[in-house]
């Protein structure tokens, strides 16, 4: 995957992080040092193999000894956890933090800058796009360690069955093919709109151009109801008012319902759920849900505003940042390298977390291997990475500094779209003048866009 190299993306009201800096600097972490002069440093994360990883840092490690923590991921509680944890004193030294939460996470003085502990040196390993994502204002919050760049899960049984003989190219393929897919019968859906997990629409937001968030000085620049923006929602508008994706599960994908929509496939009985807009690791979600439907998925590139492009955004992706307080900088800040340069870190994290991987050459490791599950379009199996790796992930998207608010308010609003019978784009002022209130109420300089 090419991209072009991009300037910083963010920036933080300096008086508050200041004002949040000062009070960091009065916490300490669970990072230590032993008797025997071994500095002790804790590391927390989701994935239960880090406690391997660590343990191979440790071997070669000897003045060094990690801690790896296995941390719940649900909504609502890690990063709740991780924050109260710095706010008492008692954080991680070292901690895994999605891209999409580094600026919550930085406008609260809560990361380390890594520039000064070899960062650049390595930079030339990773993605160019990822390691953006972890550079505001020059400063440098955290090694990329996996990336989310969406695509088009779709069950070519089905699509085959509507006579659809290739995947959408584009958004126009695609409503013409939910419309096709719906003849089948009333049960028969292209997607299901998910209205309150709202990473997945951001993601299409961020491939259509769309730039809810950039920054001017030292203020905010919230653009939620920009031209682009309209053309995404009114767009699903379009396909919901005229019933071509299911809505009848508020709460969307990862539910009961939604689970069993994907497996369906296989006997066209119930609310059959065809395809999949979803990042890179939702080829493990669609395997563990549509559990009797082995063969017959795909993958393609997500479908484009303009033909022949190959644009896509990401849903989802982590890096790892040293957490401020620490009283080991340096020692955790070479763990965070290690993690995500050594080969045998690497080699676990792709082959038993399941890592689309930032790092550049642990990322062919993950483009050789076909998997039977995806058998729809290619004898054998397809290899999914490679359908991700040759998309371009757009440049310029920014994450804010009050991520959860902004997932309310927009989950809160389309929901309340879906049940109302109202337009996603009417919602979309709305959604932009909550966030600039939340923002100015956290003392962050915030206006709208033109």
């Amino acid at each position: 995957m090419q991209h072009a190299p991009h300037r910083p993306i963010f920036a933080i009201g300096t008086a508050l992080l200041l004002s949040l800096s000062f009070l960091l600097a009065a916490c300490g972490t669970s990072g230590g040092g032993s008797s025997s002069g071994v500095v002790n440093l804790t590391f927390w994360s989701f994935n239960q193999q880090i406690t391997e990883q660590a343990a191979a840092f440790n071997a070669t490690h000897p003045n060094i000894h990690v801690t790896a923590l296995k941390e719940p991921s649900g909504f609502g509680q890690y990063y709740p956890k991780v924050l109260a944890a710095i706010k008492a004193g008692d954080a991680p030294d070292v901690a895994l933090i999605e891209y999409q939460y580094v600026p919550t996470f930085v406008s609260r003085g809560a990361l380390v800058d890594l520039t000064p502990y070899g960062a650049n040196d390595v930079k030339s390993q990773f993605d160019p796009g990822a390691w953006s994502l972890e550079s505001i204002n020059g400063a440098f919050y955290g090694y990329p360690q996996d990336t989310g760049p969406e695509g088009l899960f779709y069950d070519a049984k089905t699509f085959a069955k509507a006579g659809i003989t290739s995947p959408p190219a584009t958004w126009a393929d695609y409503a013409t093919d939910a419309a096709k897919i719906h003849a089948l019968g009333k049960n028969y859906y292209i997607s299901a709109f998910s209205a309150t997990n709202t990473g997945w629409f951001q993601a299409l937001e961020w491939q259509a151009g769309a730039l809810w968030f950039s920054t001017s000085g030292n203020s905010w620049v919230v653009n939620v109801n920009s031209a682009k923006s309209q053309q995404v929602a009114a767009f699903w508008d379009n396909l919901i008012n005229k019933g071509l994706v299911d809505t009848t599960a508020a709460d969307g994908d990862f539910q009961p319902g939604w689970n069993a929509g994907l497996d369906n496939n296989a006997t066209g009985k119930g609310t059959v759920i065809a395809s999949w807009i979803s990042a890179v690791w939702g080829q493990g979600v669609v395997k563990g849900d549509a559990t009797h439907t082995t063969g017959q998925w795909a993958v393609a590139q997500e479908p484009q505003w303009t033909a022949g492009n190959h644009d896509a955004g990401a849903w989802g992706g982590s890096g790892i940042s040293v957490i401020a307080g620490t009283k080991h900088p340096k020692e955790a800040a070479e763990f965070a390298q290690w993690y995500l340069t050594d080969p045998a870190s690497l080699k676990i994290g792709v082959n038993e977390i399941g890592w689309y991987p930032s790092n550049l050459q642990a990322r062919q490791t993950a483009l050789s291997t076909p998997d039977p599950f995806f058998a729809g379009a290619t004898s054998g199996g397809q290899i999914v990475d490679q359908t991700f790796a040759n998309e371009n992930l757009v440049q310029g998207w920014a994450f804010p500094p009050d991520l959860d608010a902004v997932t309310n308010f927009q989950g809160n609003d389309f929901n309340t779209a879906i049940t109302n019978h109202l337009s996603l784009v009417g919602q979309l002022p709305n959604i932009q003048n909550q966030i600039i209130s939340d923002l100015t109420s956290l003392g962050i300089t915030a206006t709208a866009g033109s």
